[in-house]
């Protein structure tokens, strides 16, 4: 009877196969591949921000001599400096002035980039591109640049502003930058100017998201337009609009390349915000330890604005 053998591989296919076979030291630089290519932007994260995020954690209790070398630079100090600071009248002035900045220019920038969002998505194609080029030009423009224009405009003597009230009897010229109440509503305007396209851009999107049946039931069962906007459009705004303010109050609170073009914080103090304090006590009087208890309130500050807006203004689980 006759038996079945099993067919083998040629001996010729093993050594082919076993010389395809990766070999330890291979299989590792594979598996460290990926890591490899992510790897600079740990590196630049690590170097440029936790480090310095960190340090300035250890700075704030210390009393930091940058003169000296070595351990005899840093004095702990304990919790003297945050002490100091909210005893501090000029710091207070500097949070009030950047509250009033981030609640004005959230509110009311919100509020007309919905608006300005509205009126895009509404008219023709060809119209809405031009408006939206328009309006976010200035999102892409250099900070310095926007402000600089604005510093023309609202000069006393010969800016563009000054020139039409006056010109055409509504008042006199008016020191925009040297009065304390109009440098600080100059600044308002200039910011809401200057972020209006970016936000109405990013509502417009969304906008266009939300489904037209939900429009076309409204209006089948009678709804007005101000009815389907605030019972339809503003409810599947909600997460896009909690982006859109969390990211300006973050923003906001840390403003200052804007206010020191504009009035170094003039006349006064009256226009100083935090970041520009912070500036001033690091790099005007050496007081890096106290300037590191300034920025370490200001990031507890920005934790605790963003955590209310999620609380408040979250979707509840649908965010």
């Amino acid at each position: 009877m006759a038996q079945t053998v099993g067919v083998s591989s040629p001996p010729t296919t093993r050594i082919m196969e076993t010389a395809h076979e990766p070999t330890r030291t291979q299989r590792f630089f594979r598996g460290l591949t990926p890591y490899l290519l992510i790897s600079p932007f740990f590196i630049g994260f690590i170097l440029f921000q936790l480090f310095p995020i960190l340090f300035s954690f250890f700075l704030s209790t210390q009393q930091w001599n940058p003169y000296k070398d070595g351990a005899d630079a840093f004095e702990f100090v304990k919790l003297d400096h945050f002490n100091t600071l909210f005893h501090t009248a000029r710091f207070w002035n500097s949070l009030r002035v950047t509250g009033i900045i981030t609640l004005v220019c959230v509110t009311i920038g919100t509020a007309l980039a919905v608006l300005l969002a509205v009126l895009i998505d509404a008219v023709p194609d060809w119209l809405s591109n031009i408006l939206r080029a328009v309006f976010f030009m200035p999102s892409v423009t250099s900070v310095v640049v926007i402000t600089f224009i604005w510093k023309q405009l609202l000069n006393r003597r010969y800016g563009l502003i000054n020139d039409l009230l006056v010109s055409n009897h509504i008042m006199d010229a008016q020191n925009f930058l040297g009065d304390s109440k109009l440098a600080l509503w100059s600044i308002i305007v200039m910011l809401i100017w200057a972020g209006l396209g970016w936000d109405a851009l990013i509502i417009t999107s969304s906008l266009r998201n939300i489904p037209e049946e939900y429009y076309e039931a409204a209006r089948i069962d009678g709804a007005s337009y101000i009815k389907q906007f605030r019972y339809i459009t503003l409810p599947l705004l909600r997460p896009v609009l909690l982006f859109v303010v969390t990211t300006g109050c973050i923003f906001l609170i840390g403003l200052f390349a804007q206010v020191q073009l504009l009035t170094a914080g003039n006349p006064l103090h009256r226009t100083e915000t935090v970041s520009l304090y912070l500036y001033d006590q690091a790099f005007g009087y050496q007081e890096f330890g106290y300037a590191s208890a300034i920025a370490v309130t200001l990031t507890f500050i920005m934790f605790a604005v963003s955590f209310f807006n999620f609380k408040f203004l979250g979707n509840r689980g649908e965010v």
